[in-house]
Parts: C-alpha cells; structure tokens; sequence
C-alpha cells in the first residue's frame, strides 16, 4: 500500500509542475505593444491551447526591454511560460 500512495504522490507532483511552468513554442505578428499595462498583444499563426488565432492573444512581458525592441508588424518567434491561465514571454526573437 505504501508503494501505491508514493506514486499517486510522485504523479500529483509531476502534473503540478508541468501545469505550472509549461513553455510553449510559439510564432505571430506583434499587434499591440501596451507598455503601461506591461502586456503584448500577438496574433499567432497557429493555436494556443483550444485560444482562437484570428484575435491577438495578450501576453505579459517579464523583461520591459522588450517593449523597445518591438512594434506592431513585427514577425516573432515567442517562448511563453503559462502559469495557470496567464502567459509570460520569457523570449522573443524577431524574425
């Protein structure tokens, strides 16, 4: 019985942590770049769990440099950490 309660421990704890620092992969086109509210908006090619790609997805921004690197237009390559329902670029490169 101990062995079974350490695996059912031992998976909780591996779903916890994927959930919470899962890293996605991501490509779009910069739509809005809104420094006060520290977020950026991007139209993705491609989907973002079952998110719609024709509206721009918000993302928060952890490093406010990005905000003078970027404008709307921009093709980028994005590496976004989800936390619950909030997404966070971690990365951006220009294309």
């Amino acid at each position: 019985m101990g062995a079974i309660r350490i695996f059912v421990w031992a998976t909780i704890a591996l779903s916890f942590a994927s959930t919470v620092g899962a890293q996605e992969n991501l490509k779009g086109e910069i739509v809005t770049v809104d420094e006060a509210s520290g977020k950026i908006g991007v139209k993705l090619t491609g989907t973002v769990g079952s998110g719609d790609t024709t509206a721009p997805t918000n993302f928060k921004v952890q490093d406010g440099l990005i905000f003078n690197a970027v404008k709307p237009g921009d093709k980028v390559s994005l590496i976004v950490e989800r936390t619950g329902d909030e997404l966070t670029i971690k990365q951006l490169t220009k294309e």
